[in-house]
């Protein structure tokens, strides 16, 4: 982003901080941006979330742009969704893929999570680099795109990048698929998205916040239901870190 991206006025002094529920739907609607990430940092901007006449975009991290949104989804994610956003649909495969991390993070037991806790859940699950789609993968798919339905050949590259324990579940994450990726040094743009779905990832995040943001709207608007309307009223999005 460029200080040209940056030219109009933020909403700080006539919405005291905080960014209209218009503008965001505008820029949903319109949405032209190279990543989610910097529809986000976009909409962080003139919500006094972040400020990037003081930070480069490039220095702002993802936990600050979610803990900035937080206020505005206070309710805890249940745990049960994330089982349908990984694509882990059993309780018990979803526990042995995070049991690790939910050791280390201390939140064995859990029945719900913050947006910040969630997020860095799904970040544990994708692993490095950007983020491709978050639905596990089923070994067939894989075979499919690598090598025309050769299984064996395709096994053979996973236990060569991830040892034998890595491949053998059926439900290959993004993680594991991302480290075959560099291990058989893939090139071909095609496959890549076939089997880690970076632009797919992008499309649904612009979905989910849209919806996100339409049951917010509605929540607010039946809340208020007898005071009178201001289409002009502000979403309130206030920046803190707490978990």
């Amino acid at each position: 982003m460029t200080e040209e991206d940056f030219k109009i006025d933020r909403f700080h002094e006539r919405y005291n901080g905080s960014v209209p529920w218009w503008f965001i739907a505008a820029c949903l609607i319109s949405y032209n941006f190279k990543s989610f990430r910097r529809f986000m940092i976009y909409i962080s901007h003139y919500s006094s979330i972040i400020d990037l006449w003081e930070t480069p975009s490039e220095e702002i991290k993802n936990e600050q742009i979610i803990a900035g949104f937080q206020p505005l989804f206070p309710e805890r994610i249940p745990k049960k969704m994330l089982y349908q956003i990984t694509g882990l649909h059993s309780r018990t495969t979803f526990n042995e893929r995070f049991s690790t991390y939910f050791i280390e993070n201390d939140l064995v037991g859990r029945r719900s999570f913050t947006l910040l806790e969630t997020y860095k859940i799904l970040e544990y699950w994708q692993g490095e680099g950007k983020w491709g789609r978050m639905q596990a993968a089923k070994k067939e798919m894989l075979s499919e795109v690598l090598h025309n339905k050769n299984y064996e050949r395709t096994a053979e590259e996973f236990k060569m990048a991830l040892g034998k324990e890595g491949y053998q579940p059926n439900l290959i994450s993004p993680k594991k698929i991302k480290k075959l990726i560099t291990h058989i040094d893939l090139t071909e743009e095609n496959q890549i998205e076939d089997l880690i779905g970076y632009q797919e990832l992008q499309t649904g995040l612009i979905w989910m916040f849209g919806i996100l943001m339409i049951h917010q709207v509605l929540k607010q608007t039946k809340q208020s239901i007898s005071i009178p309307k201001d289409p002009h009223k502000p979403i309130s999005f206030q920046s803190h870190t707490d978990t």
